[in-house]
């Protein structure tokens, strides 16, 4: 794991979100937006093509993070306030599996081959790893005692080889290999 400073890690986090959005890494299929509401515990799916809301799904507790594996047939939620994941299935718009996960879920990335999504969770300082075969944690990466380091971004390189992570507590970042 390598440290790095904060502004360093913002930049790296924008770098890293316009490389995926320029390699098309979750978003060649994407037909439809998913926008987490979370005062009312949902997302709104919305049809790109005409702007309107075509379905509102319910999810856990304040709903914020979102990400879409390459093949654009599932969307990744974290729920902050339950502490899980809600795995949407983009066919027919519903909740397939809801994922324990550690504590205030945040960010989460979802590798390019799809075989794997990493979440932030803010309150315990770990990043969990979800195997999206069977749709369960597969290992939790910590980051100091709860409360220490506080990961709330992650990022995974287009060749899947790297994720990064940003923390808000400590002034660093980290890098898994």
């Amino acid at each position: 794991m390598r440290l790095f400073h904060p502004v360093l890690s913002a930049l790296f986090t924008i770098g890293l979100a316009t490389l995926f959005s320029l390699s098309g890494v979750g978003t060649a299929l994407a037909q439809n937006a998913y926008i987490t509401n979370q005062t009312s515990n949902n997302v709104s799916v919305i049809d790109t093509a005409t702007n309107t809301v075509i379905a509102t799904i319910n999810v856990g507790a304040a709903p914020f993070g979102v990400a879409v594996s390459p093949d654009g047939t599932k969307v990744y939620i974290t729920n902050t306030h339950s502490n899980t994941v809600s795995v949407i299935d983009t066919g027919t718009n519903t909740v397939i599996s809801t994922i324990p996960v550690g504590g205030q879920p945040i960010g989460v990335a979802v590798t390019p081959d799809g075989t794997k999504v990493y979440v932030a969770n803010d309150l315990d300082s770990s990043v969990s790893v979800i195997d999206t075969a069977t749709n369960v944690v597969s290992a939790t990466i910590r980051f100091g005692a709860p409360g220490q380091t506080n990961p709330v971004g992650v990022g995974v390189t287009p060749d899947g080889s790297e994720v990064f992570v940003s923390t808000s507590l400590d002034f660093h970042g980290a890098r898994i290999n």
